[in-house]
């Protein structure tokens, strides 16, 4: 197998002038560099890729990090994110948090060391630890699917409007107790979308002078099991919600199975809304009325924005806020009482 000190003695140059070919260097003459390439072409030479990599520091791979890809919504990014990568021709490591702060920061020392251009970071908080490792190590990153207070490029939706728009939604509905389940909180109350949605349930139900009631605000982890569980014990009280509201499409299956496991029916005992309208969310039965975010189209912008960052070219625009909508199924009716 030929090697570069082959190209070079064929071609009558130094090693360094190959190697500047084959990194398109314009330190080359046309003359050198057609040598360099005729001898490479007799000899049948080829670049080892991951020396290209090193000289240019450049691995044409971007980082991946999610909390959780047994999620659909997740998968549905992801999707987006790699049909944009494999126009580009870039790669892509992916990487699973399991909701753990611990590992997202291994994960971002771990695609540093490997040299990746930039990441792509979807998880649950972007705190200022997060900002301080990004900016002091100079890694290029896009938040996805959120929107946070630091100076940092990212794609989402409106939360707050979004859970805001649910909540007007039961109301218009004639629901007056509207339960809630939502995501885990944290000190870093404004950079987390469960807080925001949790925020604009909250404020739809003061605006239409509704009140909020504390026994109807449940947390839960995002899994079936979580919303099942959250549900259940709203609907053992002596009062229970006429509705429920939960904050993504998984813990909304849970809290539909805990509805007829409580001896009602959903919808007319009790309607259940969801979040995000992963596939999932038109095969049950009843079908889940829900809040639809562009999963896909989420992942495609913020992959497309982190490459054009790769690439120099200009960003017209670092904070994107796409649109959500609602999509009104069976699982939804107006109250008996």
């Amino acid at each position: 197998m030929a090697t570069i000190d082959d190209v070079a003695k064929l071609a009558g140059v130094s090693i360094a002038t190959v190697s500047r070919v084959f990194n398109n260097s314009p330190l080359v003459s046309e003359k050198a560099r057609q040598k360099v390439l005729k001898a490479a072409e007799e000899l049948g030479y080829k670049p080892s890729m991951p020396a290209r990599s090193l000289a240019m520091k450049k691995t044409n791979t971007i980082g991946l990090i999610v909390p959780d890809i047994s999620n659909p919504y997740y998968a549905e990014v992801v999707r987006g994110i790699e049909d944009v990568c494999n126009i580009y021709k870039y790669n892509i490591t992916l990487c699973n948090a399991d909701n753990k702060r611990e590992k997202e920061f291994q994960y971002i020392e771990m695609l540093k060391n490997r040299w990746v251009d930039g990441i792509i970071f979807h998880c649950d908080y972007f705190s200022e630890e997060h900002y301080e490792v990004f900016k002091n190590d100079n890694i290029k990153v896009v938040l996805a699917g959120r929107t946070t207070k630091f100076d940092v490029p990212y794609v989402g939706i409106d939360n707050f409007k979004a859970a805001y728009d649910a909540a007007n939604y039961l109301i218009s509905l004639g629901h007056k107790r509207i339960g809630i389940i939502h995501g885990p909180l944290d000190d870093m109350k404004e950079t987390i979308d469960s807080v925001d949605r949790l925020k604009g349930y909250k404020q739809a139900l003061i605006d239409n002078g509704l009140p909020i009631y504390d026994e109807f605000i449940k947390e839960a982890n995002f899994k079936y099991k979580g919303g099942y569980n959250a549900a259940m014990e709203m609907l053992k009280g002596e009062m229970r919600p006429t509705a429920i509201f939960a904050i993504s499409d998984i813990m909304a299956m849970g809290a539909i199975n805990a509805v007829f496991d409580s001896g009602l029916s959903c919808p007319e005992d009790v309607s259940v809304m969801g979040f995000d309208n992963i596939d999932l969310s038109e095969a049950t039965r009843p079908s889940l009325t829900t809040v639809s975010q562009p999963m896909y189209e989420i992942g495609a912008v913020a992959a497309r924005m982190l490459i054009k960052m790769l690439n120099g070219e200009e960003i017209d625009d670092y904070q994107i806020v796409l649109k959500h909508k609602i999509v009104v199924r069976n699982s939804c009716i107006s109250p008996k009482d």
